[in-house]
């Protein structure tokens, strides 16, 4: 009997030990959903732990006739793919409100290929039967950045979307062969990454997507160090396209933070998706022109 509670004793401290390590250390964040403006920004903690920094923002569609209800919520259960009422699907799921889920925009099967494309040009309007919908990319952001618990405040506020705006949705014409797909989604076979354009850095580009910057610069700063180019590899030419910087960043503050960058051909619509790390850095004027050197000198032998 002894040799039983024993074993029971160390059993209990082994699995402790492994909950503890398994603990979840993503940062804590908040998600603002604004019904009456179909548009979603979370929050992360400032110094003093209150959510009072927008990091990032989706445009979403909320249900209809107002059928997803205001008030505080909590995340619960995650589902990579999510059978849901009436037959179809969803990707990326996260609860948050009974069966009320955060998720992609429906598909007619368990297939990438299925896609609602109807339902998709619907973002930032109410179209859903009280679920939040989102683009493939957005719903997978909240998928794996915001953990069990995460506090939902959904709210109605018509004239302002959020801190960070409304952001831009696209649109899928009837007549595009890839209309069956989301144009965010990930998955390598999905047939738009033919042709969507893409983001990349202009500048410093010895970092891959690392982008340097000297201490004090500013949000014009990041947008002309980031160009977004066809798939072809043209660039995109000045009032052609738009970019949207998210990010939990100060750039008077020397450190290392994530970029969220959406870039858009105004013209066709098309969305580019792409996370770059900043390095805020004291660089002095010196050791920039030793960097574009560098840089010079690689791209020659590049070359």
């Amino acid at each position: 009997m002894k040799k039983f509670f024993l074993t029971c004793l160390i059993m209990s401290l082994l699995f402790g030990s492994i909950v503890a390590h398994a603990e979840d250390l993503r940062p804590d964040y908040l998600i603002m959903v604004n019904r009456a403006a179909n548009c979603i920004t979370v929050y992360q903690q400032d110094v003093n732990r209150e959510f009072t920094i927008p990091v990032i923002a989706f445009v979403c569609s909320t249900g209809k006739n107002n059928k997803t209800l205001t008030g505080s919520f909590k995340t619960g259960s995650q589902y990579k793919w999510r059978k849901m009422d009436g037959g179809v699907y969803t990707q990326y799921a996260t609860r948050f409100d009974g069966s009320r889920l955060f998720h992609s925009v429906p598909y007619y099967h368990q297939k990438p290929n299925q896609l609602e494309w109807g339902h998709y040009n619907r973002l930032g309007e109410q179209a859903s039967a009280g679920c939040v919908r989102l683009s493939c990319i957005d719903a997978k952001w909240i998928y794996d950045h915001c953990k069990p618990g995460t506090q939902v405040v959904v709210y109605d506020d018509a004239e302002n979307p959020g801190p960070l705006g409304k952001p831009t949705s696209m649109q899928i014409a009837s007549d595009n062969p890839h209309r069956s797909w989301d144009p965010t989604d990930p998955n390598p076979a999905n047939p738009w990454i033919t042709v969507l354009p893409h983001l990349q850095l202009t500048t410093n580009t010895l970092g891959g997507n690392v982008l340097y910057v000297p201490a004090g610069s500013n949000l014009e700063t990041l947008q002309s160090a980031i160009g977004l180019f066809s798939a072809d590899g043209t660039p995109y030419l000045p009032g052609t396209y738009q970019l949207e910087v998210y990010g939990y960043y100060d750039l008077n503050q020397v450190g290392s933070y994530e970029l969220y960058v959406r870039g858009f051909d105004l013209a066709a619509g098309l969305r580019a998706d792409q996370s770059f790390t900043l390095i805020v850095n004291p660089i002095s004027e010196n050791a920039e022109v030793m960097l574009s050197s560098i840089e010079s000198m690689a791209n020659t032998v590049d070359g």
